[in-house]
């Protein structure tokens, strides 16, 4: 529901916004979707909708639209009505109409007839924000490896032992693809790359154990010994091997975001004292969308009615 002209990233980190203020605002149990396509009761298609929430209210289900504008000036009448008619199509029980620039006056009387819900969200200066949010920084911390080496052993009918890791045959080539299934099962066919030994690592172990932040690699080796059925792909053709002995350097690497540079809003209607929140968000594409927050009324003066919310590995995104 916003400008044509933006970009689809920032309307729709808009919109997801929204949602998660509005999840952290919320009681445990409620079901957040952004977007969510929702049936329609009169065409039977579905339509689409910035965000959901989804709660029970004793026996029955409620269901409550939100819909986002992110443009330059106020939203009037004639998008509330629009709003107002694609509520009762696909059964909504309230529907809130988010605004960066907030609404006229004929849209706040309309909203109030139809039952629709108004809201706006803007950014706001540090010195604006409630001091019970203020953290100094906050620090992502980002695992890194890299292939350090990948030594082979040739099968032999002798006694295993565990092998020393100057006694390989070879190494691969330092260039070799880890996503290339270079090794193959001659029993059943199966291939595999060194990233599935990488992920089988990090299944049975835990190799970033006691690796300090910020200092430098530290280089684990795990040995993988097959029993004369697996061979690896050379230049010179398929190699029928017993062990390899697989390097690892990894290290810890820390992100710090400062309060300045958090995200700083403020959302709610003219007729209540509006939430605050303060979003720090990893600027690491590869970490994915990683973020802390911490969300209180305006007015708040005990650190008890400040939510806090993140998205980080690990957090059930349910």
């Amino acid at each position: 529901m916003t400008d044509r002209g933006k970009s689809t990233a920032e309307w729709r980190e808009f919109e997801g916004l929204v949602a998660r203020i509005e999840q952290d605002a919320g009681p445990l149990g409620l079901k957040v979707t952004s977007p969510d396509r929702i049936r329609c009761r009169m065409t039977g298609r579905l339509r689409e909708v910035d965000a959901s929430i989804r709660s029970q209210v004793g026996t029955s289900n409620v269901l409550v639209t939100i819909e986002c504008r992110k443009r330059g000036r106020k939203q009037d009448v004639t998008w509330i009505e629009q709003l107002a008619t694609k509520k009762q199509a696909i059964g909504a029980d309230r529907t809130i109409a988010v605004s960066s620039a907030g609404f006229s006056e004929e849209a706040h009387a309309a909203a109030r007839h139809h039952g629709v819900d108004l809201r706006r969200l803007s950014d706001v200066s540090a010195a604006q924000i409630n001091t019970l949010l203020h953290l100094d920084f906050v620090l992502f911390t980002h695992k890194r490896c890299a292939v350090a080496r990948v030594g082979v052993r040739r099968f032999r009918t002798l006694q295993w032992t565990v092998p020393d890791s100057a006694d390989v045959d070879f190494e691969l080539p330092s260039d070799t693809d880890p996503l290339h299934p270079i090794f193959c099962d001659t029993d059943t066919g199966d291939r595999w790359c060194l990233n599935d030994l990488w992920r089988d690592v990090q299944q049975a172990t835990s190799p970033y154990m006691g690796i300090v932040k910020g200092e430098p690699p530290v280089v684990r080796t795990a040995c993988f010994p097959y029993p004369g059925n697996v061979t690896v792909d050379t230049v010179d053709g398929p190699v029928q091997i017993g062990d390899v002995l697989f390097s690892i350097a990894l290290w810890l690497d820390v992100e710090m975001v400062t309060f300045e540079a958090a995200r700083k809003v403020e959302y709610g209607a003219n007729t209540a004292v509006p939430l605050q929140r303060v979003e720090f968000a990893s600027r690491e594409s590869a970490a994915g969308d990683w973020r802390l927050s911490l969300q209180a009324p305006k007015d708040a003066r005990d650190t008890s009615q400040i939510q806090t919310g993140g998205n980080w590995p690990g957090t059930d995104k349910t």
